[in-house]
């Protein structure tokens, strides 16, 4: 079924990109409240609720795209794939606050500088990642070095999340406490090592086309 809209490719990105930093800004104050240990679940359905509407906002970014062949500077298949790459983080997104919904315990006190520092590096990196798409737009240069911040971000939270997971398996007690805050972990994780893999593409992109 075909979705009605009259707006254009650069109308319905801002539109998506703006709705999808609403959900990241939404999930770090979910996360400042549970490293607090004052989580409000409540506020997580804002965050998956965000997706939603991010996936709309992708169908008739999608029609539109395939309708007007409006790509430049890129292939119209190249812009399907951005969008179905950032659809994807936002997929990860949403599930790691379905299982945050359900987690059954506060966060290990030992553990929370670094779990907060991950949740911090998570928030910046979708960030620069709207930053990496807009440059796409104008200023490959610019785009080009944005996807190095992006890569050498990823790897100060890949240390994080080893160092986390290294604490936590030395933890004797509360097996299930452990083994579901790793996965807390890995999920998170998840979501900043998939970011890296869009940057990367956007790299390959820039490599591909001439410069602008």
């Amino acid at each position: 079924m075909k979705i009605k809209t009259s707006k254009s490719i650069d109308e319905l990105a801002k539109e998506y990109n703006d709705e999808l930093m609403k959900g990241v800004h939404l999930l770090k104050e979910v996360m400042e409240d549970f490293l607090n240990h004052q989580l409000d679940r409540d506020k997580l359905e804002g965050v998956i609720q965000a997706e939603k509407k991010c996936d709309r906002i992708k169908e008739k970014y999608i029609q539109v795209l395939f309708q007007d062949k409006r790509a430049l500077p890129f292939l119209v298949e190249d812009r399907y794939k951005i969008i179905t790459l950032v659809d994807e983080t936002l997929g990860r997104i949403e599930f790691f606050a379905r299982f945050l919904q359900i987690y059954p315990f506060q966060i290990y006190n030992k553990i929370i500088d670094d779990f907060g520092r991950l949740c911090n590096i998570c928030s910046e990196l979708m960030k620069m990642l709207v930053e990496t798409l807009e440059l796409m737009e104008t200023n490959f240069d610019a785009a080009y070095e944005k996807t190095f911040q992006i890569e050498e971000t990823r790897r100060e939270a890949r240390k994080i999340k080893f160092n986390l997971l290294g604490i936590l398996f030395k933890k004797p007690e509360k097996p299930l406490k452990v083994y579901l805050t790793s996965k807390l972990v890995t999920y998170l994780y998840d979501v900043i090592s998939h970011v890296e893999d869009i940057a990367d593409y956007l790299r390959g992109l820039i490599i591909k086309y001439p410069s602008r």
